[in-house]
Formats: structure tokens, C-alpha cells, sequence
């Protein structure tokens, strides 16, 4: 938990912000946000190489039809459905929430239109960006949450927007979008067409298509003003992917102006400014936000020139990397944050952060020796030291990263793939609002529009396109890509089997490493290492324990999965997978997946982004999802849905019927670790495990015999345990849950559909 001390010293900083915040407001508003001169002298770094022209049809003809909605300026983001986002647009609305945003814009060519959107010390710049923007362009509005219609204001200053403030609003939807990690798939589409695929733009309206909306965000979201300054994770995702969409523009043989590159480099510095005054660093709590803040620094320091400021953001990411490793990773390479979608986020920018600094050239790694530490007064500090290199095993390369970093990455990879369902789709543990780091090949399925919407409660009243379209439906809990890029890092063949045949990210990261070579691989040279692949509690007699002790406990509740034997034994092949760092522990083989929820809350026992769920499970069998996890849905838009799907309730959980789960905070991120959750036993016959979020002891055993699953659940002191009712033709769960949300925003009508 957090300390006094710690308390007492955020409350001083907060006090302290607010005091140099009013006086950076003011100043804002009178000189204008934007830098005067270009930030750099001219010379962009590349690292990305060309994609070679054999790619899989799948992805092409991915890229191809995604592509072509973002041409539209049509987006499908945290359960919008596929909408093309403009001024004026009527938006449907979220569970009856619907919020008008303003009316249509006629955007002229001298950028008169900006005038009362823009605040007057950025009018005249905003306006001479937007003149350099093509004449037939339409803008996109930033601003907007595209699905209840609520939309912010271009002159607010960023830490003066609020959220969280009026039902149906979510801040995440603008967010989303302004990430822009749509780019680099048009930078892809660029390649392609310059291949001649079929089906795809011409090349040069790639270029032009990313020019021109890079342009439109800088010239109507001034720095420091508007919804998409507010969360400095936020902006340096933005940065990263605006370099590496450009790189892999170039990569293919893209040319941009000068006027262009200029512009671009600016905001990228100003993007860097952003995040070195806003670090979301806390010496006790942090998490996914602080690593994202890392990682865009990262980027943008190493595609920009050197400069004294450029070469300490360098050092300080490269350090700060191999920091958050250790901090926020458990030396089996789980994340602190028990949730499996927030470990592949993060896992997924320790990945290309890494890849990142393998391939700097020369005269970059020379920056992280030379670098002047005062360039960079911020918490946590810069120290004056060079960075320290060690051995990386690649041909005698010196590298930043000593070689626990190396294995406790390639560690984060082997979680994904143990926990990985056989339908490709990883367990939803604690909470998944579907973040994604670069968005390169996603996993599609093509519907029509009308089984899209039968499919999705979300999509009620849908109307943007006829039912016969086509509609590119996006697989949230599919992270193979990661797996892949992992696999291509280390080449793992096992990781890259894992992905399966042709992920597009084995190639983007092969391209990305370049002559840098692969890392070797940990686990190939050390082939004793079985690490979580072992029995993690005691050994086997030791799962009939806890049956004799819960023979003292009344209300005992009994679950019997009957598969038949035509299959073989559930017990052939058995691999076992133990991560209680994380609390999640993996049964698997030919016919059986089963996933048990065992361990902490998380972030220091402060939970943001974990649920009620000990000892709930997630079962296939046969490949057949039966008992799966609601997810996540929402979080501020509907704070009642957001504690609906994180209650007791909702999970298929062992729960008394007398208590409730304790710890619960006041915020939506905030959840106090009380269940004190163990594993008694974890084995090749089965789990047995306890713990107290509600008082008394609840205990729960699952035993896995030739051709039946059967559970056990029991609560002290005469309690008595509510029936759950798993339905299991239905695939979904129990009674009492939520519908499943397989990804933020999303609700399915009928989990039968998404779990096949």
C-alpha cells in the first residue's frame, strides 16, 4: 500500500503544480503555445526497411479494405462502429445518452474558419498550417467523442478539460482516434500500391492522405490546448506512431516537402516538450501510462536530430526502459497490473522500444554518453553518468541492456503465448479497454453490416452504411502479432509458430532490427530453465488438503463438466503454466484450456485495473469456449456499467451470499487488495486455492480427471454460497453476468458468436 509519507508528498506537489500551472495558463494564452523556428536542423533518422512485396493475401487485402475507410475518414474505435468522423455529424448515442457537438464547418482555404476555435495567440499559426493542407480536404473533429456526440473545445487549456463529468461521455473515444495509429497502415497501403497490388488507391494518395491529416491535427490542436493534450500517455503514443508512420513512408520510397518535414519535426518536439513536463511518475504507483511516456520519448528522440535537448530525452528513456523492466515487470515477466490485455500493452512497447534501440546508428548511441543530464529537470531525475552497456551476445555489440532485461522480455512474450485460448484470443483478466501501442496487422474477420449488427448490442441504430457492406470486425483479445514480434526479436520459433503463419509484425520487427540482428534467446541457451512451466505448489497429494479441510465448512457447491472419452483423456499432453506474481495459472492440453484467477489486486495493492474475480475461471474444451469472462465494457461514460462488470457478480467466482467483496475505493480505479488470495495446490490434477474478499475463507477446487472437470467451492463459518448457474450451450457463463464485452465499448447479444 502507499505510504504516508508518499501521501504527504503528493499532496505537496499538487499544490506545487497548481501554483506553476496558473502561471503557465496565463502565459499560454497570451504568447501562444506553438515553438517559434523549426525545433531541429533537418536530417531524420530511418530504421524501418521496406516490407517485402510477398506478404500474405489476408494482409493485404487487410490493408487494403481498412485503408480504404480511413481514406473516408471512417473509424471503428472502442465500439463506434465503422463512422465517418466530421464537424457537424449526428452521433447515435451511448445506452440513451446523446449530446449535440455543434454544427458542420465550410472549411476554406485561408483558414478564416479557425477564427473562435483557435485561441488568438495560435490563430495565426494554426492558420498557416491549415493553408498547406490540400484544398479538397475535409477535417477531422478531434474534439468530438464520436459516440455520444459530447465534443470538447479547441481554446481550452489541456489541464483545464474535464471528463468524467456528464453520463455517456467517454474522453477515451477523441483519444483514440488522435493516437492515430491508423497511419502506419496507410504507410503500408503506400507500399503496397507501390507494388501494383489490386485493390488499393493510388500510392501518391497515401502520401497526400497523411500529410494532410497530420497537418489538419497540428493546426487545430495547438500545443497545450483541447482534449488531445490532456493525457501525456496519450501524446506520446500519438509520436511514436506519427514517426514510424513517416519512416515506413520513406522506407517505400515516399517524398515529402520540406514545408512538410519541417512542420512535422516541430510538433514532434513539441509532442517531447509535452511529455517531459507531464510524466505521469510516481515513486510507488505507476503503471502502463508512465511506460507509454517512456517509450514516446523514446521514439521521438531517436527519429529527430541530435540536439543537447534530444540527446537527454535519449538517455533518460534508455535508462528509464530498463527501470520500468524491473519495476513494473516480475521477474517472470508478468505485469504488475493484473490484467492480461494491460501486460500485453505494455509487453508490446517494451517489445518495439527495444527493437528501437538495438538498430540506433552510431552517432545516437553516442548520445547516450555524452548527453548533458541538466536538459532534462524532471521526477525521476536524469543522472549525470554515462549509461552504463553491457554484452548483448550479438557478435560481441555493446548494448543498454544488461541480460536479466533480455530474459525478463523474452518472459513477457512466453506469458502470452501459455495463456493464449486455442482460438487465438487470451482470457480477459481485470480490465481491457483494447490499448494497442503501433497497430500494424490486427486480426480481422470480414462480416456484412447487418450480421455486424446482430452480432452487437452496441451497434443498435447503426445506419453510417447498408447492411449488404462489408464491415471489418476487429478481434480485441487476439495478441498474436505481439507473439510474433516477440518471436522475430528473439527468433523464437516456437513464439512465431504461436502467432501462426504470416503475422505481418515478424516482418515489421525483422525490418525495424535490421543489421542489428536478433537477440539470442534466453531460454535456447539455458535449456534446463523450465520457468513457469512446472507444478508451482507442493506436489500432488497435496490437492486432497484442502478437500479434508473443507469437510469442516457447510453450503459446499459442486460443478461436474462430463466430456466423454471419445476425445482421449483430458489429461494427455498436460502442460502446467504458474505465474503467482501475476495470480493467473494455466492447465492446458489436446482437449483442455482452463485458466484460474489467483493472486493480487496490483499497482502496490491499489487495483486500478483489476476485478472481483479470485478463483473465477475461463474453460474451453475441445477448442469450445464454455466459461469465459465478461471484460471490461466502459469506464468513466457509465461508472454503474464499469462496477457491474468488476463486481463479484459478474465473474464465474465463488461468492457468499451474506457479504460483499471488500476493498472497493471511492474511484473507478481504485479496488484495495483484501482477498489475501492463495494457491494451495497447482498440479497436473487439478488447483485448489482461497482467499477473503468478503471475511470469511472461500475456498474452491477444481479437479481435472480422463474425461470430467469437477469444481468444488465452499465458504467458513456457515455461510452460504450463491448457485452460479454455468450455461454451457450458451458459452458465455452464468445467470447473473453481464453480457460479454470482448473489447472496449463492445457488448455481444450473444456470446455463441464471438466464442465459436
Amino acid at each position: 500500500m502507499v505510504s504516508r509519507r508518499t501521501y504527504a508528498g503528493r499532496a505537496v506537489g499538487v499544490v506545487l503544480k497548481h501554483a506553476a500551472g496558473a502561471g503557465q495558463r496565463l502565459n499560454d494564452h497570451f504568447k501562444g503555445t506553438y515553438l517559434q523556428g523549426a525545433a531541429a536542423d533537418a536530417g531524420w533518422c530511418s530504421y524501418f526497411r521496406p516490407l517485402p512485396a510477398a506478404l500474405p493475401a489476408t494482409s493485404k487485402r487487410v490493408i487494403a479494405a481498412l485503408s480504404a475507410n480511413y481514406l473516408a475518414h471512417r473509424f471503428d474505435l472502442l465500439g463506434s462502429g465503422w463512422v465517418r468522423v466530421r464537424h457537424g455529424m449526428v452521433c447515435r448515442g451511448v445506452e440513451g445518452w446523446r449530446y449535440e457537438g455543434g454544427p458542420a464547418v465550410e472549411p476554406d482555404r485561408e483558414g478564416r474558419w479557425l477564427q473562435g476555435r483557435i485561441n488568438r495567440s495560435n490563430l495565426a499559426e494554426s492558420q498557416r498550417i491549415w493553408k498547406m493542407v490540400d484544398a479538397s480536404y475535409v477535417p477531422i473533429d478531434w474534439q468530438r467523442d464520436f459516440k455520444s456526440g459530447y465534443r470538447w473545445a479547441e481554446d481550452t487549456w489541456y489541464l483545464d478539460i474535464r471528463y468524467g463529468h456528464k453520463p455517456g461521455v467517454d474522453i477515451k473515444v477523441p483519444w483514440e482516434l488522435a493516437r492515430m495509429q491508423h497511419l502506419p497502415r496507410l504507410a503500408l497501403a503506400y507500399a503496397l500500391a507501390k507494388n501494383e497490388v489490386q485493390g488499393l488507391a493510388s500510392a501518391n494518395r497515401y502520401v497526400s492522405e497523411f500529410r494532410n491529416q497530420v497537418l489538419d491535427f497540428i493546426a487545430t490542436n495547438p500545443p497545450r490546448f483541447g482534449v488531445n493534450w490532456r493525457s501525456a500517455m496519450e501524446v506520446a503514443i500519438r509520436a511514436a506512431n506519427w514517426a514510424v508512420a513517416a519512416d515506413l513512408f520513406r522506407a517505400s520510397g515516399a517524398k515529402f516537402d520540406e514545408a512538410f518535414e519541417d512542420i512535422l519535426a516541430r510538433s514532434l518536439y513539441e509532442h517531447g516538450l509535452h511529455i517531459e513536463c507531464n510524466l505521469e511518475w510516481d515513486p510507488e504507483v505507476r503503471g502502463n501510462h508512465y511506460l507509454a511516456n517512456v517509450a514516446g520519448l523514446l521514439f521521438i528522440a531517436a527519429y529527430l536530430p541530435r540536439t543537447p535537448k534530444t540527446d537527454a530525452w535519449l538517455a533518460f528513456a534508455v535508462r528509464e526502459l530498463v527501470n520500468e523492466a524491473d519495476f513494473q515487470f516480475a521477474p517472470d515477466g508478468t505485469h504488475r497490473e493484473a490484467s492480461t490485455a494491460y501486460h500485453c500493452l505494455t509487453a508490446e512497447m517494451m517489445a518495439y522500444a527495444t527493437g528501437l534501440v538495438l538498430a540506433l546508428p552510431g552517432h545516437k548511441r553516442q548520445a547516450l554518453a555524452e548527453y548533458d543530464h541538466r536538459q532534462m529537470p524532471s521526477r525521476p531525475p536524469l543522472v549525470p553518468a554515462p549509461v552504463q552497456l553491457y554484452p548483448s551476445g550479438r557478435g560481441g555489440q555493446l548494448t543498454p541492456f544488461p541480460g536479466w532485461y533480455f530474459q525478463r522480455l523474452e518472459r513477457m512474450g512466453e506469458f502470452v503465448a501459455h495463456i493464449t485460448k486455442p482460438d487465438g484470443r487470451v482470457p480477459q483478466v481485470g480490465d481491457n479497454d483494447s490499448g494497442r501501442f503501433l497497430r500494424f496487422d490486427a486480426s480481422f474477420s470480414e462480416l456484412k453490416v447487418g450480421q455486424a449488427r446482430a452480432r452487437y448490442d452496441n451497434l443498435a441504430g447503426y445506419d453510417e452504411l447498408p447492411d449488404d457492406a462489408s464491415y471489418w470486425d476487429e478481434d480485441h483479445l487476439d495478441h498474436r502479432g505481439l507473439l510474433a514480434a516477440m518471436g522475430a526479436l528473439f527468433a523464437r520459433a516456437d513464439l512465431l509458430s504461436a502467432a501462426g503463419e504470416g503475422c505481418l509484425e515478424a516482418e515489421i520487427m525483422r525490418g525495424l532490427l535490421g543489421g542489428a540482428g536478433t537477440v539470442p534467446s534466453w531460454r535456447q541457451r539455458n535449456t534446463a530453465a523450465r520457468g513457469a512451466e512446472a507444478v508451482s505448489v507442493g506436489a500432488e497429494d497435496q490437492l486432497h488438503a484442502p478437500r479434508k479441510e473443507l469437510d469442516a465448512f457447510g453450503g459446499a457447491r459442486c460443478y461436474e463438466i462430463v466430456t466423454g472419452p471419445a476425445g482421449g483423456d483430458l489429461r494427455d499432453g498436460l502442460a502446467c503454466y504458474g505465474y503467482p506474481d501475476f495470480g493467473l495459472y494455466v492447465l492446458r492440453s489436446k482437449r483442455l484450456y482452463l485458466a484460474i484467477r489467483c493472486g493480487g489486486f496490483g499497482l502496490v495493492g491499489n487495483g486500478g485495473h483489476a476485478h472481483h474475480d479470485q478463483l473465477s475461471i475461463e474453460l474451453s474444451l475441445d477448442g469450445r469456449n464454455l466459461i469465459v469472462d465478461p471484460g471490461t465494457y466502459l469506464y468513466s461514460a457509465l461508472p454503474h456499467r464499469r462496477n457491474e462488470y468488476r463486481h463479484e457478480h459478474a465473474h464465474f467466482a465463488p461468492h457468499p451470499q451474506r457479504h460483499q467483496a471488500q476493498g472497493t475505493g471511492p474511484g473507478l480505479f481504485q479496488m484495495r487488495d483484501r482477498a489475501v488470495a492463495r494457491c494451495l495446490y497447482f498440479g497436473p490434477r487439478g488447483f485448489a486455492g482461497c482467499h477473503r474478499a468478503f471475511g470469511p475463507a472461500v475456498y474452491r477446487v477444481i479437479e481435472i480427471e480422463p474425461s470430467a472437470i469437477r469444481i468444488t467451492d465452499r465458504v467458513e463459518r456457515g455461510d452460504r454460497l450463491r448457485h452460479l448457474t454455468p450455461a454451457w450451450g450458451w458459452r458465455c457463463g452464468w445467470r447473473e453476468s453481464p453480457r460479454q464485452s470482448p473489447g472496449y465499448g463492445i457488448v455481444a447479444r450473444d456470446a455463441d458468436s464471438i466464442t465459436a
